[in-house]
């Protein structure tokens, strides 16, 4: 009867014998991955970061820290939503890499803001439709100026 071994990464255990039977000496049945726990995967210069949503707003607002909150202290205030290894920050002291990272687990964490189209708006009322119009010809300065198009508001008839 060949010695039990324990997969480092999903805790299971299988036998020796089973192993060389199935020629995987040296790879986890269960999880597909090295049964040696050398290195974690290259990346062993990576840190945690922990990703906290504020209970003012039940998560809306969130703040990515590389060092943990006491939730003791501030329960009241945060509450972690991830636990999650990335690399550290940059040599500029960003944290985007750790970012990406966030956004496999969490899609929405750090989503960049919905920009509202720049769309045309008249000055008085802030209504968004509005008829175009060119101007025509005048007395006093003739054609000057006949080629620009002007915008009147249709619900208060404010030309801008």
């Amino acid at each position: 009867m060949g010695r039990m071994i324990l997969c480092p990464h999903c805790q299971s255990t299988m036998n020796e014998d089973i192993l060389k039977q199935k020629n995987s000496e040296n790879v986890c049945l269960v999880c597909g991955k090295p049964l040696d726990d050398s290195g974690d995967d290259g990346h062993s210069d990576w840190i945690t970061w922990y990703y906290y949503g504020f209970k003012s707003d039940n998560g809306e607002s969130a703040t990515l820290r590389d060092k943990p909150i006491d939730l003791e202290k501030f329960g009241d205030t945060y509450f972690l939503i991830k636990e999650f290894k990335a690399p550290p920050r940059d040599s500029s002291g960003s944290s985007e890499k750790a970012k990406e990272i966030l956004r496999t687990y969490v899609p929405n964490a750090f989503s960049e803001s919905k920009n509202t189209s720049a769309s045309v708006c008249c000055p008085r009322c802030g209504c968004s439709e509005f008829t175009l119009l060119n101007r025509g010809y005048s007395l006093l300065t003739g054609f000057l100026g006949s080629g620009r198009v002007k915008r009147v508001c249709n619900r208060c008839k404010k030309e801008f």
